[in-house]
């Protein structure tokens, strides 16, 4: 059994729930919310619809850093296990449709989840790289040879896999002014997955502090569960 990853839970009280969420955090060591706490806001919005949320610690590469594609796959795949792991949880708690939102880093092991997992029904995507190799070679002091490193990341890369996610609705989120992820790349990515996928870009930048992402991420949300109000049949 997969090590299940530390998590909080944010849950309707005295009500029967079957929609869940998780959400996959961002990685910025200076920024406060670059942790589990990201979408707390947004997650107990949720508990008066009905929908418990899943708010998981990522640890790949927030506790461990990038060493080489050897150690880097292995990480990446540990990841994949845990998030399944608190799926796994998730169904055990009786939750039978799942929509997983993930940023950054979050959204790139969210999309590997999602490939895996049918259990998982719909996704919003924000802002995530394509490849690892795009943010690992540039932000950490990766000695591997850089063309060796990402043909031996390729097989997990993000954008080697979207496409498997379909035909579960896709959300892609990007910001018009984003540092780390040109327009380009979030039409490539695009572009990979298959339908029902939905674009959407804000004027915003990378952190995506947008309330008018925030409200459409709600919209799709609670339009893919078809959820009420808690309390109501």
């Amino acid at each position: 059994m997969s090590e299940l990853p530390d998590f909080d839970l944010v849950t309707p009280d005295g009500s029967v729930v079957t929609d869940g969420v998780i959400f996959l955090h961002w990685f910025d060591p200076q920024a406060d919310d670059g942790n589990k706490t990201q979408f707390r806001t947004e997650a107990e919005a949720l508990v008066a619809d009905g929908v418990l949320s899943a708010l998981p610690q990522l640890q790949f590469p927030w506790s461990v850093d990038p060493l080489g594609s050897a150690a880097d796959l292995e990480q990446t795949e540990a990841e994949v296990s845990r998030l399944s792991a608190c799926v796994d949880d998730l169904a055990r708690r009786g939750i039978e449709r799942i929509v997983l939102v993930g940023h950054d880093f979050g959204a790139m092991h969210g999309a590997l989840l999602m490939a895996r997992d049918p259990r998982i029904v719909a996704g919003v995507l924000i802002a995530p790289a394509n490849r690892w190799a795009d943010w690992f070679l540039r932000f950490w002091p990766i000695e591997e040879d850089r063309f060796d490193y990402g043909r031996a990341m390729r097989p997990l890369d993000p954008i080697e896999h979207v496409s498997s996610i379909a035909p579960r609705p896709l959300l892609m989120q990007y910001a018009d002014d984003d540092y780390f992820i040109a327009g380009m790349d979030a039409s490539e990515l695009y572009n990979a997955a298959g339908e029902p996928k939905r674009i959407e870009r804000y004027e915003t930048d990378h952190a995506m502090r947008s309330d008018q992402a925030l409200a459409d991420r709600r919209a799709f949300i609670l339009g893919q569960l078809g959820a009420r109000p808690a309390g109501t049949h």
